[in-house]
């Protein structure tokens, strides 16, 4: 009996985090600092760059600049047992957030991409899968107004995960 009121007592915290998380990342966050923001995304590349070979760095270079892309907005919310996100006027993506690792969308070569949809008090955290590689994005509240998004791209083609975080403002 004890074990049936804890795990339903740990369920309704688990909800109402959930819930303040939701209530909190949902809206439109803007970039700030946007003078700097190229250039943290340009360290961020020449970082992996330079971890490469020589001869590897020249191709490499505008495939990794084109991975990072720069959202002056993002407009972040839920809707029918989905999470959704928009970058700027791009398409707006979405992940069920029930995703565990399965396939929820193919790219524009048909390559399939599986998904895993997580959250905290405070935080979501969307890891997107394919042939390719693995898409870390991570939208977490900071600040009252302040939102940080971080984003981790890993693939056995670089030496090291590439890796930025950009701050954003309600």
């Amino acid at each position: 009996m004890n074990k049936l009121i804890g795990v339903g007592l740990l369920t309704a915290l688990l909800s109402v985090g959930a819930q303040a998380a939701e209530n909190h990342l949902a809206g439109r966050w803007l970039l700030q600092d946007a003078d700097s923001t190229q250039a943290k995304l340009d360290e961020a590349v020449e970082n992996v760059a330079q971890e490469m070979n020589f001869f590897i760095r020249a191709l490499a270079r505008p495939v990794l600049k084109k991975q990072t892309q720069i959202c002056h907005q993002w407009l972040l919310g839920w809707q029918a047992k989905q999470f959704q996100w928009q970058c700027d006027n791009a398409e707006i993506d979405s992940i069920p957030i029930t995703a565990s690792g399965e396939v929820i969308k193919k790219d524009e070569e048909g390559v399939e991409i599986s998904g895993t949809y997580q959250q905290t008090n405070d935080a979501v955290i969307v890891v997107l899968e394919s042939e390719r590689g693995k898409r870390t994005n991570t939208w977490k509240q900071v600040g009252d107004n302040e939102l940080l998004f971080t984003v981790k791209l890993e693939s056995e083609k670089l030496p090291t995960p590439l890796t930025w975080s950009l701050t954003y403002k309600k």
